[in-house]
């Protein structure tokens, strides 16, 4: 059965609710409802999330012996495939994820989206700018996108936000997170009024943000409970 919402016009194959054993719509798809709220849909990875808990991406995955070399994408263009010698990794598992060379390193820095993988390669969408020509000095990472989902750390106040869980939702599973609009938040005595980060006492748990500029505001308290208690918060998280 598909589901369709009133601002877009768009057909969704999955309730709001859902908890998928597999996945029913494209990672990082924004769903919106006509009273503002929206919600991106994510694999839960990591732990099982439930109401209130606030997500961060999925964990970065180190490249630790890179070398680069001219190679042919699944569209047929020229691309840029990256070998790691020291990896094994599961195939395919990185498609839609990002492939970074880090500052530090020769190579090109700019983050470009794997299309294919295998246990030691990584067929990147595009070229890279300057070949990696000396394995174990070009490190790079591999970055989730925000379609992958992780329980957000404690004490961590400046981490990416996914969303914030509207139910429970399985490890290794499908299903939607909030985003935007009004919400239960799960938080160390939060204040009305005051702008809202993660990075709590407890892992998932949210936070007031302090008067450090380089937190990361995910929204705006608007009526507070106790601590480790669903507080109302308006979400401002970006899509």
């Amino acid at each position: 059965m598909a589901y369709q919402e009133t601002t877009r016009q768009t057909i969704f194959n999955t309730k709001l609710t859902a908890n998928d054993s597999t996945a029913k719509e494209a990672l990082g798809v924004i769903r919106e409802l006509e009273d503002g709220r929206a919600f991106r849909y994510v694999k839960m990875t990591g732990g099982t999330s439930v109401l209130g808990q606030v997500n961060t991406n999925g964990v970065k995955v180190a490249v630790t012996n890179a070398t680069s070399a001219s190679g042919t994408g699944p569209d047929g263009a020229t691309t840029t495939i990256i070998t790691d010698s020291d990896a094994a990794w599961t195939p395919d598992a990185y498609v839609g994820w990002y492939y970074v060379t880090l500052t530090a390193m020769t190579g090109s820095t700019d983050p470009i989206k794997i299309v294919a993988n295998t246990a030691t390669t990584l067929t990147l969408e595009k070229s890279i700018t300057t070949a990696l020509t000396s394995a174990g000095t070009d490190d790079g990472e591999i970055i989730a996108p925000l379609g992958v989902a992780l329980i957000a750390a404690a004490n961590d106040l400046v981490q990416p936000v996914s969303g914030v869980g509207i139910g429970a939702l399985t490890q290794n599973y499908y299903g939607w997170l909030q985003i935007r609009g009004y919400a239960g938040i799960l938080g160390d005595t939060l204040t009305e009024g005051y702008a809202v980060c993660p990075g709590g006492n407890a892992a998932g748990q949210a936070i007031i943000a302090t008067t450090n500029n380089f937190e990361n505001v995910i929204g705006y308290c608007v009526a507070a409970a106790g601590d480790n208690e669903l507080n109302f918060v308006n979400l401002t998280i970006a899509a």
